[in-house]
């Protein structure tokens, strides 16, 4: 099934399940993807030190940051952990 066929066929479901316009639902897609893309980006900007903390936070929340800010921690233990048998 090819990609296009997919896409119309989840575009048909939701405007039959939803009575939503095609044309709402298709804007409504568009905004949550770039809203997506956009918290990645800024996520990839604020790991790579290209954006500053309190830039991050403002724009994804504080408990995002802070969930980044963990698992970069332990990202960073267990890759000194594992070289220290090397």
């Amino acid at each position: 099934m090819t990609a296009t066929r997919t896409l119309r066929k989840k575009l048909d479901y939701l405007v039959r399940t939803t009575g939503r316009a095609e044309a709402d639902i298709m804007a409504a897609a568009v905004e949550e993807g770039l809203e997506d893309l956009y918290r990645k980006q800024v996520a990839e900007a604020y790991l790579s030190g290209k954006l500053e903390r309190r830039k991050a936070v403002a724009e994804l929340g504080g408990d995002a940051v802070e969930d980044m800010d963990y698992a970069r921690k332990a990202l960073e233990a267990d890759a000194r952990w594992g070289l220290k048998g090397a």
